[in-house]
């Protein structure tokens, strides 16, 4: 423990009693703990009890006491902003005295976003149900509050991306889950697992103990799970998912699939393997996008399989999952897959420029591989760029549909559309240090420009222009099947995977082909075949996956 964290603990000592005082720097070695089933209750009464919880996140590095004075100063200003819809922010006065994108701060800040603890699975628990938060880095704290409102102005300004797994998504999700506990609205457990599946843990086992107490006590109790690391992890995930399955949680298929780097090869394919840290959204979560009960869009309905049931076999091993159904059709052409880089030690202008570029260069690709420029129509006789725009967000058009151009968001999509040649000129001439120069001042010039007049930044590419359901795309590929189909599919998608459709399964599957069986590969949203339009009872029959 360090000099400075002595300081921080013993100037909270000085106006807390020891009774009421718990701190996260407090450490409990675990493999000199015996009773690890017992830690996971213990662990959660401690940080639920304490009256201020203080989270160490490092050492002071490089401009962190920057990146701390910027983020108060974020805090601030926001307080003082004006709000009338949540994509749009006055520009308040004040906004002027933040340091210009391409000083150091704003890449410390990221920075800080960026460290090791908000990215382990068990802080999940610890902040969630303290009453208070601290941050400490160095000689410097800062109140959780004032992370959050500085992080989510940021995000509003366009100075943070908030795609799926940068950052700022990362530190939001967590905020996501402290809110939800605070409000006292505890998720089902699989909603649970799925939202902070981008988390990572030591041993895999945590990725579902640890977020026990975060998830509703009776859908645990029903499930029957409980700490045991008596339980191998391929077991424990292997009963679990058996468990959703039984309980007619038809939804655990949509987290499951070989997925890219599946971290446990005996897990079977149609066992979700939340070893793995994914930052990939299902493509029918409850409260995919909701941070408070406020933010809430319902979820659309699909059916696939039309009105049949699901109908399951497990074979003896409980390796094997026997599913009825039939493929529908072949992957013929995949496109780029839609997920946000990060660039250590350059400028953050800079930075934001590129990941812009790679928005608009994924939506070029995209628009190429559902051919929105042809004359011919779609194949269900709807115009191109309707379906594209749809299977852009997934059939989440909280709305209603009725033509992309009518839907203000699409205006907004063709703006951005229109800036790849001034994004890519700015890519290109943009300097990459963080020292101030000529062109420095001149493209933050430009930047905030742009943004007093059309109120379009990088982040509304996402938000508005790559719309709020397009979250759902993020980590995908849009593809185009041998019957002119076009879809979401997952990453690892390759030509000639098949689109299976199965009783009671509510969206179709990707699967292949792997010898005598079949391997799932993940689920898919593909226009024209989600309200059991090409659903054909006739043709079903016995499917075995492992």
């Amino acid at each position: 423990m360090t000099k400075n964290l002595y300081g921080a603990l013993n100037h909270l000592r000085n106006e807390h009693t020891e009774r009421d005082l718990w701190v996260d720097a407090i450490c409990i070695n675990q493999d000199n703990i015996k009773e690890r089933n017992y830690q996971v209750t213990l662990m959660k009464n401690i940080f639920q009890k304490s009256r201020n919880t203080v989270v160490w996140l490092g050492e002071e590095s490089a401009n962190s006491e920057g990146a701390i004075q910027l983020v108060k100063e974020l805090a601030r200003i926001s307080l003082k902003t004006t709000t009338y819809s949540r994509f749009y922010r006055v520009w308040n006065r004040e906004v002027r005295n933040l340091p210009p994108l391409y000083d150091p701060a704003w890449r410390a800040f990221e920075d800080l976003l960026q460290r090791p603890w908000f990215h382990r699975a068990w802080i999940i628990q610890e902040v969630s149900v303290a009453r208070d938060v601290t941050f400490v880095t160095g000689d410097s704290s800062l109140h959780w509050d004032e992370l959050f409102r500085a992080i989510d102005y940021a995000i509003d300004l366009g100075t943070l991306i908030a795609l799926g797994g940068s950052a700022a998504w990362q530190a939001l999700n967590l905020y996501g889950s402290r809110s939800r506990f605070q409000q006292s609205r505890l998720p089902s457990l699989l909603d649970t697992l799925v939202r902070n599946r981008s988390f990572h843990a030591t041993d895999p086992r945590d990725k579902v103990f640890g977020l026990l107490s975060l998830a509703d006590a009776k859908d645990v109790q029903t499930l029957g799970v409980s700490p045991s690391y008596q339980i191998s992890v391929e077991e424990l995930y292997q009963k679990l998912a058996v468990s959703f399955l039984k309980k007619g949680e038809i939804r655990v298929l949509g987290s499951s699939g070989l997925g890219d780097h599946r971290a446990d090869p005996k897990v079977p394919s149609w066992v979700p393997d939340w070893s793995i840290s994914t930052p990939t959204i299902p493509l029918v979560s409850n409260e995919a996008f909701a941070i408070s009960a406020e933010t809430l869009n319902p979820s659309p309905v699909f059916y696939a399989s039309g009105d049949s049931s699901l109908s399951f076999d497990i074979n003896e091993s409980g390796h094997v999952l026997g599913m009825e159904g039939f493929l529908v059709d072949e992957v013929a052409e995949i496109g780029a897959v839609a997920r946000t880089r990060y660039f250590p030690k350059i400028s953050h202008m800079y930075q934001l420029f590129a990941q812009g570029m790679d928005v608009l260069n994924e939506l070029k690709n995209w628009e190429g591989i559902a051919q929105i420029g042809s004359k011919s129509r779609y194949v269900t006789g709807e115009k191109r760029f309707n379906a594209y725009w749809q299977t852009l967000c997934a059939g989440h058009l909280p709305l209603g549909f009725k033509s992309a151009i009518r839907d203000p968001r699409w205006k907004y999509y063709l703006v951005s559309r229109s800036m790849r040649p001034i994004v890519r000129f700015l890519v290109h001439f943009s300097p990459k240090t963080e020292k101030t120069t000529a062109l420095h001042c001149f493209f933050y010039a430009l930047f905030q420009v742009f943004w007093r007049i059309t109120g379009l930044t990088p982040t509304k590419f996402q938000r508005i222009g790559f719309p709020p359901e397009s979250r759902l795309s993020n980590h995908r590929r849009m593809i185009r099947t041998t019957k002119g189909y076009i879809g979401l599919m997952p990453q690892c998608t390759q030509v000639g995977d098949c689109i299976g459709i199965f009783k009671g399964v509510k969206m179709p599957l990707v699967v292949r082909k792997d010898g005598s069986h079949y391997v799932i590969i993940g689920e898919s949203y593909v226009h024209g075949m989600m309200k059991g339009e090409v659903w054909n009872e006739k043709e079903v029959h016995k499917f075995w996956f492992r």
